[in-house]
């Protein structure tokens, strides 16, 4: 019986057997600098007066092993200024306030306050535009990530 030979298979297995062996690895590396880009593209659409929203926002790493990365925040309150929110008709109470940086007193000095009327307040996005502004950059690094995969099955260094 005759049979045939393929010219570099023995080294493209021995590359290919290094890469498998060094995959977890070099996927954990890939999620974390997504993850990392998404992050610094989600906190400037943050509101400014949510500081406490901002600093909340994390990567939460523990899907890495099931190939994702979250990143998010566990603020109750971020669900409300991402995604907008009724503001239900209140009593607010003051003796004045400030609009334009400029305190004005109530009309009545005995009302104790104002009824707001009930309003919408939308939402940021801050999270949707975050991943709209990163995603070039994230194909950028898949991209780059499977031409390096490419050279080193190939023979490239590991």
């Amino acid at each position: 019986m005759e049979g045939f030979t393929i010219e570099g298979w023995d080294d493209f297995v021995e590359n290919f057997s290094k890469f498998v062996d060094k995959w977890a690895g070099k996927k954990k590396i890939l999620l974390q600098r997504m993850a990392n880009i998404y992050h610094g593209e989600v906190t400037p659409h943050v509101p400014v007066d949510t500081s406490r929203l901002v600093d909340s926002i994390t990567i939460f790493g523990e899907g890495i092993p099931h190939d994702f990365v979250e990143v998010g925040t566990n603020v109750e309150y971020a669900l409300y200024v991402n995604d907008g929110h009724v503001q239900h008709k209140r009593f607010l109470p003051a003796d004045k306030l400030s609009v334009g940086g400029k305190a004005k007193y109530l009309k009545n000095r005995n009302q104790k306050g104002i009824m707001l009327k009930e309003s919408y307040v939308n939402g940021s996005f801050f999270m949707e535009k975050g991943m709209q502004d990163a995603k070039p950059r994230l194909n950028r690094l898949v991209e780059s990530f499977l031409q390096q995969i490419g050279r080193e099955i190939e023979g490239g260094s590991l």
